[in-house]
């Protein structure tokens, strides 16, 4: 049987995951192990450059990574040691200059509308990639701070990279700009946006799959005319502009969307999963965290 991803029609609303998965897909091993192809010997070799790289610079010479934390950048960039130390570097930097990032959020902002504006989606596609929907319509700046926004935000990229399923398969992104207007405008700097870009493509070792955008407006345009020129060429053709809502089911099954979408869900704001992972970025250390589970705990498709 074919395993449908985010880039084809799904035909069908069989073969999701859970968002909670504590197991790699066997055809997840497959399909990276195809794309990666390096022995097991010749990625000790690279995880030990890059820690002697780490060593030798000034920035990181004294900080003890986990090697957890090191295999994710250098599965991202394909084993591309000095890749990967660019990247390593640019997230201390960030971890100096704007520490907030990497911390956690002091107070239960899950029960605030305002901060509803992003969450991940409680189902993966059956490739293992997993969904966050951003709703910016919901945030009120005057409740809620940009920086808390950054935060929120970073935080989810960061605790969700923990799991090893997420390293190899990915985000996909829904952007709705419905109800955004000019109180949303006022930050879309092009600081703000060089940091978010910074962030998103120069630091976090993150797959992207699909960015999806519905309901376009003003804020939409504004955003996409800063950020297009900063943006690797690979990202701007996993861009999509939909016309309808309703077109996101060319691109995922009912049964992982809401229901104003067309899809299945009605409850869909995964606050228990939100509140766990700001506990976990508490005091985040600068040497990493572990991943959530073994890299080699594999099951099958058809596994229960």
């Amino acid at each position: 049987m074919e395993h449908s991803t985010t880039t084809s029609k799904h035909p069908e609303d069989d073969g999701i995951l859970r968002l909670e998965i504590n197991y790699i897909p066997e055809y997840v091993c497959e399909k990276v192990d195809e794309q990666l192809n390096f022995s097991l010997e010749e990625k000790n070799k690279r995880l030990l450059e890059l820690i002697k790289l780490l060593e030798g610079n000034k920035l990181s010479k004294r900080i003890a990574f986990l090697q957890d934390f090191l295999q994710t950048y250098l599965m991202h960039s394909r084993y591309d040691v000095n890749t990967a130390f660019t990247r390593v570097r640019n997230y201390l930097t960030l971890f100096k200059n704007h520490n907030y990032f990497f911390q956690s959020i002091k107070f239960d902002f899950t029960t605030l509308p305002s901060c509803r504006f992003i969450t991940m989606l409680p189902y993966r596609c059956s490739d293992g990639s997993i969904t966050l929907l951003y709703e910016m319509g919901n945030w009120n700046p005057e409740e809620i701070s940009f920086e808390v926004v950054k935060q929120l935000t970073f935080m989810i990229y960061l605790q969700e990279l923990r799991n090893p399923v997420t390293q190899m398969a990915g985000f996909n992104a829904i952007f709705d700009f419905s109800n955004t207007g000019l109180q949303h405008l006022k930050h879309c700097t092009p600081y703000n946006m060089y940091l978010l870009n910074h962030v998103s493509f120069d630091v976090l070792p993150v797959n992207y799959r699909r960015y999806h955008l519905i309901n376009g407006n003003m804020i939409m345009n504004t955003i996409l005319t800063l950020l297009k020129p900063l943006m690797p060429s690979a990202i701007k053709k996993i861009i999509r502009i939909h016309s309808s809502a309703e077109e996101l089911l060319d691109y995922f099954p009912r049964s992982m969307l809401p229901t104003k979408y067309g899809g299945n869900l009605n409850e869909y704001y995964m606050d228990d999963r939100l509140k766990q992972i700001n506990a976990q970025q508490d005091n985040y250390p600068v040497e990493g965290l572990l991943i959530i589970f073994n890299r080699n705990q594999r099951r099958k498709k058809s596994g229960t």
